[in-house]
């Protein structure tokens, strides 16, 4: 796999001149082509190739290829973070301004537990894939044999406001080649959530999976979290979720991290140990050739972006990593999640450009799954909403072999690959329906104390109002909370020692 760097030393130098050939073209034929005008600036660039802040304003930013700056301007109300290295809301912990880092860092100490190299002979499905460099499709098929598919999925909350948002996306008029309609996974944090719309989507057949109960930040606190901190906040939220959504613990099978700062060996070790199927929270390096999904059985063949990946082998574990996505020519930047890539105001071109130069990369090349990964931001703007809509609908017209699945959905493929052709009667595709739990929900309002502090919180469910607000260490809302670590350790059979004292 290319690096970042190595990609944008290629591209740019080629980008410049086709911008120039495409200029005097459009001039000729006076047609509009997608190029960027670049203002005149003073700014060098620290290194060759990378994103740096704006040394006199937060709001703005420069993507450095080959020493040539490219200025970007972060949307409105957001500012460059020059840690994290994109647009995002101001907080105490934003980095704003250039931020100096050391030349040259210490090689990392070699960790004696780490799992050995892929191993094809040993890996194999429908319980372990992996391959040398993450790109190889499962069951040696070829790209042309291979659906397309992609992952639409919703971090956050999910409640009134932002229902027919998504619903405006997941009509049940978009429909996949077999004649079911188009799926997505909703990665659910409780505050703010309405369980009763949350159940509407899950009983239209879309994948509802866990994002913690607190969301808490600040953003740094996921990748120190314990063991104990991950099992209440995403055992704890799928237990909220079978009890106040009606969804059975069996369809509540995977799980993102916040803000996407995994922790490491103990958030795998409460995956493994609560049979999670599946983790979505690792990102993948910039790539021209797109990663396939693997189990953790063996070490990640590539690089660990946020730098708190695991460690440890965690056999039969997915995780369905994040593609990094770009544009080609640069515009928009670089982003895991969609809305966190940035573009001008209103401009629906570079927004439809982004979204299918990516497409391109996985459909052209080895048909890994797209996924196109959103928070409710995107949905609130109107034009990158329709632009959106216009895709999934060009995609699904022009294309027969491309498939919008649940990440379930995915997996269930991955562990028996099967052709395009004979995907109609693919039974893990199905077409699918559940019931409603009701039509008229509750309206619950109950208290909710932490550090001292109560007050009012509102829920919307179709079952019974708790005496309290669910929360971490209280997931079931009653008058006496209760841990999920201790619930589990009360769990655990007697060794025969302990009966024997």
């Amino acid at each position: 796999m290319n690096s970042v760097g190595d990609t944008l030393r290629c591209s740019i130098p080629l980008l410049l001149v086709l911008t120039f050939v495409f200029q005097v073209e459009g001039r000729a034929a006076g047609r509009l082509h997608r190029t960027k005008r670049q203002e005149e600036t003073d700014f060098k660039c620290p290194k060759a190739d990378g994103l740096f802040a704006d040394p006199e304003t937060c709001r703005k930013f420069y993507i450095c290829a080959g020493h040539y700056p490219f200025s970007q301007n972060c949307p409105s109300s957001l500012y460059f973070d020059d840690i994290k290295k994109f647009c995002t809301r101001k907080t105490k912990q934003l980095a704003c301004g250039p931020v100096e880092t050391p030349e040259t860092e210490a090689p990392p100490t070699p960790d004696p537990h780490l799992p050995n190299e892929c191993d094809p002979a040993a890996c194999v499905l429908p319980d372990c894939f992996c391959s040398s460099d993450g790109t190889r499709i499962p069951g040696g098929l070829e790209p042309s044999e291979t659906p397309q598919m992609i992952l639409l999925s919703f971090d956050g909350a999910v409640n009134s406001l932002n229902f027919d948002h998504y619903r405006k996306l997941l009509n049940k008029s978009r429909t996949n080649p077999n004649g079911c309609p188009i799926k997505g996974t909703f990665f659910v944090s409780h505050e703010y959530t309405s369980h009763f719309h949350l159940q509407k989507f899950f009983a239209d057949g879309h994948e509802v999976a866990v994002h913690s109960i607190s969301n808490r930040s600040p953003e740094e606190w996921w990748a120190k979290a314990s063991y104990e901190d991950y099992a209440e906040e995403m055992v704890g939220q799928r237990e909220i979720l079978h009890k106040f959504a009606n969804i059975s613990r069996e369809s509540l099978l995977g799980m993102r991290v916040p803000y996407l700062h995994p922790g490491g060996n103990d958030m795998m070790s409460v995956a493994y140990d609560f049979d999670f199927a599946y983790d979505s929270s690792i990102i993948v390096p910039m790539s021209h050739t797109p990663v396939w999904p693997y189990t953790l059985d063996y070490r990640i063949s590539h690089k660990c972006m946020q730098g708190t990946c695991p460690t440890k082998s965690f056999p039969g574990l997915w995780e369905i990593p994040l593609n990094t996505l770009f544009s080609e020519d640069g515009t928009g930047g670089m982003c895991s999640l969609a809305d966190q890539c940035v573009f001008q105001e209103n401009d629906d071109e570079s927004v439809e450009q982004f979204l299918k130069d990516n497409f391109k990369r996985h459909y052209n090349v080895n048909r890994a799954p797209l996924g196109l990964y959103f928070h409710v931001n995107w949905f609130n703007d109107r034009n990158k909403t329709n632009v959106l809509l216009n895709f999934v609908d060009d995609i699904r017209t022009k294309h027969r072999d491309v498939w919008f699945v649940t990440m379930q959905e995915l997996i269930s493929w991955m562990r028996n690959p099967t052709k395009a052709a004979n995907l109609n009667s693919f039974a893990p595709w199905a077409c699918e329906k559940r019931e409603n739990s009701c039509n008229i929900p509750k309206n619950c309002e109950v208290p909710l104390t932490m550090d001292g502090y109560t007050e009012m919180r509102y829920m919307q469910t179709c079952a019974k109002c708790p005496v309290k607000y669910p929360w971490v260490g209280n997931f079931e809302g009653s008058a006496e909370g209760y841990k999920i670590v201790d619930l589990a350790r009360d769990a655990e059979p007697e060794s025969d020692d302990s009966k024997k004292r």
